[in-house]
């Protein structure tokens, strides 16, 4: 399967819904109810937005709400694939990224129930469009606004990215070097959405909750699968950081500019995920550091040294996300 999706075929995204479908599936019970993995919240944190109780609770049957969150893995997994082909990381097409996506996704609540987090990761992945705009000798104000305005999206369906601001700022200037101008411009930005998202919380009456570290919904996770599901991310990671050295000692300045505005964002998720597991006891913001992850993980493809490695450890976390809904 990781070879056809590392070829240059187009029609092979259309294999995407149904890898997604199959995953969705398998966590509905649809095919037995021994296979739930994660039980679906009835209650919806979207962030500032609030909250909201499911009428209809998703598991007790195959609400058609579950297409929402899998149509939304599909988006993300196809803008992140896009961001990686225009920006030519490879020297010919490949799809293997939505396909990485997909799959290191379905670890994570957010891929059966849709919440915040899955709608920040795809305003972070268009903020990384932005940045990605950016140019050494170009005016980079309006870009800066934007990347800036598009963080702060995310940050209002998942208020703890607030902390990871300030990485925005440096990311600014890994391309260009350090403007005022564009940094004030990237921080009004940032808030704008805030304060609707901050308005819409008095106009709704709710106290506003200044411990953005908490969340409203709560999910149990089984403590072996996780930390084997880590093991995997962690071995990815490394994997990964192999290949993009690989490819960095061939590559332009700019490439190297761009790796570096990833390698933060990945640095976002890891102290994310990091402060979850200290205060919440859960793994559900590792998440946001799977956008970079997947934006590196293909360098590990593209080396013979690297290869094999890469496709065995692929095929054991594609079967182990699979094998997780019959381990009890």
């Amino acid at each position: 399967m990781i070879r056809i999706f590392l070829g240059n075929q187009l029609l092979v995204l259309f294999l995407l819904p149904l890898v997604i479908g199959g995953y969705i599936m398998l966590n509905s019970g649809m095919l037995s109810s021994e296979t739930i993995f994660f039980e679906i919240s009835q209650e919806v944190d979207l962030g500032l937005w609030g909250s909201f109780m499911l009428s209809n609770p998703i598991d007790v049957g195959f609400d058609w709400l579950q297409y929402i969150p899998g149509i939304l893995v599909l988006v993300n997994a196809l803008l992140l694939n896009f961001l990686f082909n225009i920006n030519t990381f490879y020297d010919k097409n490949t799809y293997v990224v939505s396909l990485l996506y997909t799959v290191l996704m379905s670890f994570y609540h957010s891929f059966y129930q849709i919440d915040g987090v899955l709608i920040a990761h795809t305003f972070l992945i268009l903020s990384l469009f932005q940045l990605f705009e950016l140019e050494n000798n170009l005016d980079g104000r309006k870009i800066a606004f934007n990347a800036g305005f598009l963080y702060g999206c995310a940050a209002s369906f998942h208020p703890p990215l607030i902390f990871g601001f300030p990485m925005l700022w440096f990311m600014l200037t890994r391309i260009r070097p350090f403007v005022f101008r564009e940094t004030f411009l990237s921080t009004i930005g940032f808030i704008t959405p805030l304060i609707y998202g901050f308005l819409m919380v008095l106009w709704s009456k709710n106290q506003i909750n200044w411990n953005f570290i908490e969340t409203s919904v709560n999910y149990t996770q089984k403590q072996l699968l996780f930390l084997i599901s880590m093991g995997l991310f962690a071995f990815s990671a490394l994997l990964s950081l192999w290949g993009i050295r690989i490819k960095n000692t061939k590559s332009s300045i700019r490439f190297r500019k761009l790796t570096a505005i990833i390698f933060l964002f990945m640095f976002i998720g890891i102290g994310l995920g990091t402060v979850e597991i200290l205060f919440l006891k859960q793994y559900e913001w590792f998440s946001f550091g799977m956008i970079a992850l997947v934006l590196f993980l293909p360098f590990s493809f593209f080396h013979k040294r690297t290869q094999m490695f890469a496709t065995i450890l692929f095929y054991a976390t594609f079967l182990f996300s699979i094998g997780k809904f019959f381990i009890k």
